[in-house]
């Protein structure tokens, strides 16, 4: 189970997409906090979805790509605000066939 106290490491890709996107790493954790996982991966990641609260009391779903293949703390491999394109509104199922 992910908490608040637990160690998180965010990687590169994460923090390019939150420079971009306009969210940051407390974003992240509680997009996994309060959030789902809404696809695994064989690799020992998965796929976060959760609602987050940013400035001016804006609400948005964020993904988190987690990876727990290191033992003392899980990393933040990649975020993103999903793509309305590619995603059901809330964002936790992937379209079928996309545009």
């Amino acid at each position: 189970m992910l908490t608040p106290a637990t160690a998180f490491y965010v990687k590169g890709h994460a923090v390019q997409h939150a420079l971009k996107e306009g969210f940051d790493r407390s974003h992240m954790v509680e997009a996994i906090v309060a959030g789902r996982i809404i696809e695994e991966y064989e690799d020992q990641r998965s796929l976060f979805c959760g609602k987050v609260k940013l400035e001016n009391n804006i609400s948005i779903y964020l993904h988190v790509i987690c990876e727990y293949a290191d033992p003392i703390y899980v990393e933040f491999v990649t975020a993103y605000v999903p793509d309305p394109v590619e995603w059901e509104n809330p964002p936790f199922t992937r379209r079928r066939n996309q545009p």
